[in-house]
């Protein structure tokens, strides 16, 4: 993983997730995240009534995007588009809450019957820095 993409991860807690519903419309939410990097992988806990777990009850996985960072001070982000999937396999459910509740620890105390962990395994990517001039792009 290039080290400056690892950082900004690493630094970075919410990012924008978005998927398409059953009638073809996009749906976006805020999520808090946390992930992993060989392969590089993002987490989100959410409800399992919410938009983004009825979007994939349509199949096993859904084309989704993600957005991390950009505010007009550090002008930094990382564009992402790949899939999405629920983890229900209780192994890897245990392996996700270690890695999930490390970098959110707060959201530890939704978890429960009614919570759904996704996973998005991104197809590409994009982090650009417009700070620098011309902009700094690095892109996978």
């Amino acid at each position: 993983m290039n080290p400056t993409i690892k950082a900004f991860l690493d630094k970075e807690r919410v990012c924008v997730l978005a998927v398409p519903l059953a009638d073809g419309s996009p749906h976006a939410a805020a999520m808090h995240y946390s992930n992993t990097y060989q392969p590089l992988k993002l987490y989100f806990q959410t409800g399992k009534e919410s938009l983004k777990c009825r979007a994939l009850r349509a199949g096993d996985m859904a084309r989704a995007s993600v957005v991390v960072g950009f505010n007009e001070t550090e002008m930094l982000t990382l564009q992402m588009r790949g899939m999405l999937r629920e983890v229900t396999a209780q192994g890897e459910l245990e392996a996700l809450w270690r890695v999930h509740y490390r970098k959110q620890p707060q959201a530890e105390q939704y978890k429960g019957p009614d919570s759904a962990f996704l996973e998005f395994t991104p197809a590409w990517w994009r982090y650009t820095d417009f700070t620098t001039d011309p902009e700094t792009m690095i892109q996978g």
